[in-house]
């Protein structure tokens, strides 16, 4: 099984497969034995800060020692990739994803940059025998992987816009999409950001404006949302209804992390074995993973 098949299923079935950051080996620990005890398949990431911390061979090594000690499809993903140099050095480094992130250049410097990535993922699939996923993004995604207090306002050009998708798609070749429907990076604590008026049913999410992507972009592409960290439950479930086939989580399980260890640490500043004081913060973040696999509907989706 290749990262193409488990995002197909998704989308043919209506559910998404979860994307989870992690930086260090406990981390990745927590999120694959959340997707085992639910038998779900799974995607882990590192963004460019994350994978220059734990390095990307050895991220390489120690996802493909899980998929073997586990059996589980899991398979690794550059997270906002900005140049196709790093782009480069993932799939080098036997990364099995690539996001490149264009999103803030003008369209046609994105659509120009995307396709030069996707051409030399082509070429790559085609010398190494290795399907690979290519990510590209339209829409400007606000905000940032932490918690943040004020509010964020969502203006309209940022939204990916349908007929741009289209052309986006049909130009540079990608097998995923991430767009822009209402979403942000981060968790917003005071209220969260100021999206728009919610007198449409209360959803923060533009669903229509998604509604309008699918349409235009068909089944060609895998629909990606970025930013799941600080979006609704049930905006969630009617995103994946509605198309998307994956969903990026990362600040929830950095918070539920960092709150298990400052909680830990005071409550037993004497101890100083690395494993015990961590063991609540994977715990921490383990539950976080299974809530949003339940969410995204991949429980028990390996066959």
């Amino acid at each position: 099984m290749n990262p193409y098949d488990i995002l197909k299923s998704a989308q043919k079935g209506k559910y998404a497969i979860g994307s989870f950051n992690f930086s260090t080996a406990e981390i990745l620990k927590a999120i694959v034995l959340a997707a085992k005890d639910l038998n779900s398949p799974i995607i882990v990431s590192t963004s460019e800060g994350e994978a220059e911390f734990i390095g990307m061979r050895e991220a390489a090594a120690l996802v493909k020692a899980w998929r073997a000690g586990t059996k589980l499809p899991i398979f690794l993903n550059l997270d906002h990739g900005k140049s196709l140099k790093s782009i480069k050095k993932a799939l080098a480094a036997s990364y099995d994803m690539v996001h490149f992130d264009g999103s803030e250049l003008s369209c046609e410097k994105n659509i120009t940059e995307t396709k030069k990535v996707a051409d030399f993922a082509c070429d790559f699939e085609k010398t190494f025998d290795k399907r690979v996923i290519i990510e590209g993004e339209l829409g400007y995604l606000r905000g940032s992987s932490s918690l943040h207090k004020q509010k964020l306002e969502i203006k309209p050009e940022d939204l990916t816009n349908p007929e741009r998708a289209k052309e986006f798609v049909e130009k540079t070749g990608v097998d995923s999409l991430a767009i822009a429907i209402g979403n942000a990076h981060g968790v917003f604590i005071e209220g969260g950001p100021a999206l728009r008026s919610l007198g449409e049913g209360g959803e923060r999410l533009y669903l229509d404006r998604l509604a309008q992507i699918k349409e235009a972009v068909g089944e060609k592409v895998f629909l990606v949302l970025h930013g799941g960290s600080g979006i609704p439950d049930e905006d969630v479930k009617k995103s994946i209804e509605s198309g998307i086939a994956k969903v990026n989580v990362n600040t929830e399980l950095r918070v539920a992390y960092k709150e298990a260890l400052d909680k830990e640490l005071k409550e037993k500043s004497e101890e100083t074995t690395p494993h015990k004081i961590l063991e609540p913060s994977l715990e921490a973040v383990k539950k976080v993973v299974e809530e949003k696999i339940r969410l995204f509907g991949s429980e028990n989706k390996i066959t």
